[in-house]
């Protein structure tokens, strides 16, 4: 009873949390609901703008390269893979266990900005993933006054 009680609680926390990232996305700056959400992991991410780019940088120590996902929708980046760490054939104690393995997904809702999706620059070293998008030049077009 006590289990299906607390599966019943977490059940309606999820939905909640669901229902206020969906009314979130609409707003400028959407929060990050993930975490409560679902049974994968997310990277922490610096995201921040140049003068001239729009960068995000995802933390990914240990994660293979091939194992790396990148895709990008009109709304957002999603940084998506799969973590994992030799087995160990004998029995273990752990002590402490931080490092999350398994599937990962992080989506960042792209900024009110005009940037250039199509080609960003791409880089992958020891573990950090830095994404970079160009800042296209806003351009003014002058308007005779008739």
């Amino acid at each position: 009873m006590r289990d299906k009680l607390f599966t019943n609680i977490v059940g309606i926390q999820r939905e909640m949390l669901k229902l206020i990232g969906e009314v979130s996305a609409l707003t400028n700056s959407p929060m990050a609901m993930e975490d409560a959400i679902d049974d994968v992991w997310h990277p922490k991410c610096d995201v921040f703008q140049t003068d001239t780019e729009w960068i995000v940088i995802a933390e990914l120590a240990g994660v293979e390269k091939d194992e790396i996902s990148i895709s990008i929708s009109p709304e957002y980046l999603r940084i998506s893979g799969f973590r994992s760490f030799p087995t160990v054939n004998c029995p273990l104690s752990y002590y402490n266990m931080e490092i999350e393995t398994g599937k990962f997904d992080r989506r960042i809702f792209f900024p009110d900005l005009n940037l250039n999706k199509e080609n960003p620059k791409v880089s992958y070293i020891n573990g950090i993933l830095r994404i970079a998008f160009t800042l296209a030049p806003i351009v003014e077009r002058i308007i005779p006054v008739q």
